[in-house]
């Protein structure tokens, strides 16, 4: 997903009756809206996160924004690559060392 990260409490939802959510895993929730069924959000639901993850394609005007981060950039396709080198790159481990939330999951605990 290419997402921007958005304060929490600089978000204003319309619409809110179609909004769908779902605890995805021990740490994360994401939501979408049950009429189109677009995806609205990935959120951090452990370690007092504050922010929101909002796929690009939600914004009418899509300009302006800069790529900084890249995570699980081990587990990418082959295909898929950007351009420049300005912003941070994260493995899995570096996700799951980054965000403690992670460990709590089993599943997700580097093999």
């Amino acid at each position: 997903m290419i997402a921007v990260t958005v304060p929490t409490a600089n978000i204003d939802w319309t619409g809110t009756a179609h909004i769908r959510r779902a605890q995805t895993s021990g740490w994360a929730e994401r939501a979408w809206c049950d009429e189109c069924g677009s995806n609205l959000f990935y959120r951090m639901t452990a370690d007092d996160q504050t922010d929101t993850e909002m796929p690009l394609g939600l914004f009418d005007d899509a300009n302006g924004f800069r790529l900084v981060n890249e995570i699980f950039i081990d587990h990418k396709p082959d295909s898929y690559a950007f351009e420049g080198s300005d912003r941070t790159l994260m493995t899995r481990q570096d996700c799951i060392a980054r965000f403690g939330a992670l460990n709590t999951d089993p599943e997700n605990q580097a093999g």
